[in-house]
């Protein structure tokens, strides 16, 4: 009996996906999509990749097979797991009358509720996180997250809406990880390995001034960067 691959690249009209086996060895599969990538990159080369399914991964994960697959020339809009495609999907690709003009004008309409309630949810919800947080735990929440303690390396922290770390932070951390570009980041001693903000990434640099004077300051973007500042 032949065994299915560990990760397979699949095609919808709406562009590509990861097809992961459940339980599957994430470095398993790390190598497998490197073979992958290898013999035909050329081939989905200028696609993108609009999803996974079969496999939660944390954002580690996602941010290193994200490097992995754009290395190849492929685009990567997103690597969260993919909701079962609606019955309603189906029926307008089979529908010959169906123009694309009014697909995409369907589908404009789906992407702006779901922003909405996003929205919605980001506005009335906020996590606590209490202690500090070590090398390999992770925090993902729909709406804002408030950290008392420190963020050391090898943690993240996913928030739908702002992050906030009364302490030291030193890991992973994306705010407004749903597409919320006025999101924020605040922190005591702000140092992390890397910080996004809905689809921007930075990686502040070493600063020994900065880091000796230990202000709270504030991360947020401005003109389309990461610009990080003191709260006075």
């Amino acid at each position: 009996m032949k065994m299915k691959a560990p990760v397979a690249f699949k095609g919808t009209v709406n562009g590509l996906y990861l097809a992961i086996e459940s339980a599957v060895d994430f470095e398993i599969l790390v190598d497998h999509l490197k073979q992958i990538l290898e013999k035909s990159a050329d081939f989905y080369k200028g696609s993108n990749i609009i999803g996974c399914k079969g496999q939660k991964m944390s954002y580690a994960e996602k941010y290193r097979l994200e490097e992995i697959i754009k290395s190849y020339g492929i685009g990567v809009d997103s690597l969260e797991l993919m909701e079962e495609t609606p019955k309603t999907t189906s029926v307008q690709l089979d529908e010959p009358k169906t123009t694309e003009k009014e697909i995409v004008v369907e589908k404009e309409v789906i992407v702006e509720k779901e922003v909405f309630i996003e929205k919605e949810v980001l506005q009335s919800d906020t996590k606590f996180v209490y202690g500090t947080m070590r090398s390999g735990k992770g925090v993902e929440f729909s709406g804002n997250v408030i950290v008392l303690g420190d963020v050391n390396p090898g943690s993240e922290i996913i928030a739908g809406g702002n992050i906030i770390v009364i302490g030291k932070l030193l890991g992973f951390v994306h705010a407004g990880a749903y597409g919320d570009d006025e999101a924020f980041v605040v922190a005591n001693h702000m140092a992390p390995t890397q910080i996004r903000i809905s689809r921007y990434i930075s990686v502040p640099p070493k600063d020994e001034n900065r880091e000796a004077n230990r202000l709270t300051e504030k991360a947020s973007v401005n003109n389309g960067v990461i610009k990080i500042e003191s709260i006075h």
